[in-house]
C-alpha cells in the first residue's frame, strides 16, 4: 500500500511525532511511505514543499491580513505534482496549517482525486475561523466572528477575518467524498462532532510514546525536598507559565520547581527560586527529569491530549492538571487529578498531596502501558488504511 502523509514539519515535537512514527512503522510493515512537509530537510522519505521566501510571505499575510492557509500556491502545486507521481492509495493529513499550504487548492485536488483521506486532528484549527485552540469561546460551533484570540497562533496583528475564514473552511473542508476524521482525544472527538466536520465518520486514535525510552530511570527526591516539574516545547499563556509563577509562591519553601523548554528571555525573567532549563531534545534526558520529579504539573488552558502527560506517567510520575480539553483524560485516583481551570490554589493543594504518597508510581506506569503504547495505538492507523483501501478497490 502507498501512503502519503502531509504535515507542517517532521520531528518529535511536531504533532506529537506521530507522522514520523507512522513513517517508520509503515516501512517496517512493508508499505511504501512518503511524507510531504512544509519545512525541514528532505531526508528519510520526506519531501519539503516550501522555501524560506514563500514561508515568509505567508507569515506576513497571516500577521497583517489574517489569511492563514491562503497563500503558498506554488508549494501546494509542488505537493500535488508529487502526489500524482507517487499515486497514493491513502492520503493522511495532519496539520495543514503552518505557513506552507493553500488549502483551497489542496482540497480541490483531493475532491477530484477520489483518494480516501484520513485527517488527524491534533488541534482545533480546521474547526475555527482563526485559532488552533479556543478558550472560553463557543463561536466555532456556528460561525466565528470578532475572534477573542486573534493574537494567538496563527497570530494576526491587524485584520480579523475569522468570520470569512470559518465560512471558507466550511465550504472547503466539508465536501470530500471519502474522509475519516481521527481526533487524538475524546474531547477533540466531541468537539469535531459538533463542528463543521461533524458529518464525517470519526475514529479516535490516541497518540503514543516509546515506553522503552520513557520509563522510570531515576530515584524520586526525598520527601523533604519534593520537585514539581513542568515541560513544554513552547511556553506561553496557554501552557500556563504565569500560573507556575503563582504556584511557586503558594508551595512551601522546601518544594523545588523545575521548568523545561523555556527560551532565553523567559529564563532571564524567571525568579531565582525556579530552575529554568531550555528545550531538551534528548528523549532519554527528558525521561530522567520526569523520573526525578515528585509530580508533573500541567496548568494548560487548552490541549488535545498532552504528550508530556503521557511521558510523565510512563516515568512513574503522577500528573496534576487543569480540567481543560483532553488534559485529564485517563487519569485515575492513583495516577493524578484535575482541578478547575485557573484555580491555582487547588493546583497547589493537589501538588502538595503528591509528596504524601497518595499516588502510586506503579499505577502511573501501568496506566501508560495500557493507554499510551505508541506501537499499539498507531497500529490503529494501519487498520484504518487497510479498510479504506479495501473499500477503494
Amino acid at each position: 500500500m502507498k501512503i502519503l502523509q502531509i504535515n507542517t514539519a517532521a520531528g518529535r515535537g511536531v504533532a506529537g511525532g506521530v507522522p514520523d512514527s507512522i513513517q517508520e512503522m509503515g516501512r517496517s510493515l512493508g508499505h511504501e511511505m512518503l511524507m510531504a512537509v512544509g519545512r525541514g530537510n528532505s531526508a528519510g522519505g520526506h519531501t519539503t514543499l516550501a522555501d524560506a521566501f514563500s514561508t515568509g510571505v505567508h507569515w506576513a499575510a497571516t500577521r497583517l491580513c489574517d489569511r492563514h492557509g491562503l497563500h503558498s500556491r506554488a508549494a501546494t502545486r509542488r505537493l500535488i505534482a508529487k502526489a500524482e507521481t507517487f499515486a497514493p492509495d491513502v492520503i493522511h493529513l495532519h496539520n495543514i496549517h503552518g505557513y506552507y499550504l493553500h488549502y483551497p487548492t489542496l482540497f480541490d485536488w483531493l475532491r477530484g482525486s477520489g483518494c480516501p483521506v484520513v485527517w488527524t486532528l491534533h488541534d482545533c484549527w480546521p474547526l475555527t475561523g482563526h485559532c488552533a485552540f479556543f478558550r472560553n469561546c463557543e463561536r466555532w460551533r456556528s460561525g466565528c466572528h470578532k475572534c477573542p484570540l486573534l493574537r494567538t497562533y496563527p497570530a494576526s496583528l491587524l485584520a480579523d477575518r475569522s468570520k470569512a475564514n470559518h465560512k471558507l473552511k466550511r465550504n472547503t473542508f466539508a465536501r470530500l467524498q471519502r474522509c475519516t476524521i481521527v481526533p487524538v482525544s475524546d474531547w477533540l472527538d466531541k468537539v469535531a462532532g459538533q463542528s463543521l466536520l461533524g458529518h464525517y465518520p470519526r475514529r479516535v486514535i490516541r497518540n503514543g510514546i516509546d515506553l522503552g525510552t520513557f520509563r522510570p530511570c531515576a530515584p524520586k527526591p526525598p520527601s523533604d525536598s519534593p520537585l514539581a516539574l513542568g515541560v513544554a516545547s513552547h511556553w506561553d499563556e496557554r501552557k500556563g507559565l504565569r500560573d507556575f509563577r503563582a504556584l511557586r509562591h503558594m508551595l512551601p519553601a522546601h518544594w523545588r520547581m523545575r521548568l523545561i523548554g523555556l527560551d532565553s528571555r523567559q529564563r532571564r525573567r524567571l525568579s531565582p527560586d525556579i530552575e529554568g532549563l531550555g528545550r531538551i531534545n534528548s528523549a532519554a534526558e527528558l525521561a530522567r527529569h520526569y523520573s526525578e520529579a515528585t509530580v508533573f504539573v500541567n496548568p494548560t488552558q487548552a490541549e488535545g491530549d498532552p504528550l508530556t502527560k503521557m511521558e510523565a506517567l510512563a516515568c512513574g510520575t503522577p500528573v496534576v492538571t487543569y480540567d481543560s480539553g483532553g488534559a485529564a483524560e485517563g487519569l485515575t485516583p492513583e495516577t493524578g487529578t484535575a482541578v478547575g481551570k485557573d484555580c491555582v490554589d487547588a493546583l497547589a493543594r493537589e501538588t502538595e498531596r503528591c509528596a504524601t504518597g497518595h499516588y502510586s508510581a506503579k499505577a502511573c506506569r501501568e496506566l501508560a502501558e495500557k493507554r499510551f503504547d505508541m506501537r499499539r495505538n498507531l497500529s490503529g492507523y494501519f487498520d484504518l488504511y487497510a479498510e479504506l483501501h479495501a473499500d477503494k478497490r
